[in-house]
């Protein structure tokens, strides 16, 4: 007979337990709570780090005359995120620009704190001197991703779903159904920058119907702008081809426009340059054009008069178009040695 109480370990059906596999988890354990405890440092650390960069924002732009406002400040996001959050933003330069928002908040990951999403809550007034007398804004989302480099900014793409802007003053308003803006330092071009917008569905006071609109151009020197400093883009362009139209597209309706050339403006903030046009359905432009110039200017119904009657035979997107060299000087704008009207100055 076998007596089973007095078998052996090896012949149990259980195995024994191993020495070194409690020390195992014990070590497993410890190595957690190390990260954590490092990670939650770090988190700390580095809070205190981003809000020391805003604060030190804030006091440069108050030494230089601008101001950076931000009422109840909140700093969080723990433990994979830095959120920043202000209930409004506002923030003045020292050129006299100035921007408020209802709502601000920018979001860093914690592994990646140079790449920031940014969202703003409407309503927002925009002011800037010569450029923008009094803007308002309202939309339903804006959102920006901001790609930073060691002092600037390397990339910006801007999203802002169903805009709506008027004038301070409600003299004039746009709609659109979706405005993408699109930001970089050039990458073959050194000192410059590299600027894309998409308008879709804009809409304007005097136009038939709503008009997209693409421009993709290149401002010499337009770096300086992507830098916390900021620059003067009216000094920027007051450079001989400063401003590269690598191409501009007005749609409406039965008409698109393209054109390409470059731009500047004199010491009188006078429009020069070459802008070659490309016109399909030309006998509706028009009112395709009315409402990107000043009210009355004659431009648009004279430059579709040039069209008609100097225009060259081409194609547009596979349509019959016709094509005329336009180029302005001091302001005024030519067809060849033919003028069709003048633009104010840009100070």
């Amino acid at each position: 007979m076998t007596d089973d109480t007095t078998r052996s370990p090896q012949t149990s059906g259980t195995p024994p337990r191993k020495p070194g596999s409690k020390r195992g988890y014990i070590l497993l354990a410890t190595l957690v709570v190390l990260v954590i405890a490092l990670w939650s440092g770090y988190w700390t650390v580095a809070r205190g780090m981003v809000s020391d960069l805003f604060t030190s924002m804030r006091l440069a732009a108050q030494a230089e005359g601008g101001e950076i406002a931000c009422t109840d400040q909140d700093l969080g996001g723990f433990p994979f995120r830095f959120e920043l959050s202000c209930q409004p933003l506002s923030v003045a330069g020292v050129r006299g620009e100035r921007a408020s928002f209802e709502g601000f908040r920018a979001v860093a990951l914690a592994y990646n704190p140079w790449h920031v999403i940014v969202e703003a809550d409407s309503p927002a007034s925009v002011e800037a001197q010569g450029l923008v007398p009094g803007l308002k804004a309202v939309w339903t989302t804006a959102r920006a991703s901001l790609r930073l480099g060691n002092s600037d900014l390397n990339r910006g793409d801007i999203e802002i779903v169903a805009p709506e802007l008027s004038l301070a003053d409600d003299s004039l308003s746009a709609t659109a159904g979706l405005a993408n803006l699109h930001l970089r330092k050039s990458p073959d071009m050194e000192g410059a920058a590299d600027a894309a917008l998409r308008l879709d569905a804009l809409a304007l006071p005097g136009t038939a119907a709503p008009v997209d609109v693409l421009a993709n151009v290149r401002l010499a020197g337009g770096a300086a702008l992507l830098s916390p400093r900021g620059a003067d883009l009216i000094a920027l362009l007051k450079s001989e081809g400063a401003l590269a139209v690598q191409e501009l597209r007005l749609a409406s309706g039965g008409v698109t426009l393209l054109a390409t050339g470059n731009l500047w403006l004199d010491e009188a903030g006078r429009l020069n340059g070459t802008l070659p046009l490309t016109v399909a359905g030309a006998a509706g432009l028009p009112p395709l054009l009315a409402p990107f110039f000043p009210q009355g200017s004659n431009v648009p119904t004279s430059l579709a008069g040039a069209l008609a009657a100097f225009g060259q035979p081409a194609t547009l997107d596979g349509e019959p178009a016709v094509a005329v060299p336009l180029a302005f000087a001091e302001g005024t704008a030519r067809v060849g040695f033919i003028p069709v009207g003048k633009l104010p100055p840009l100070r």
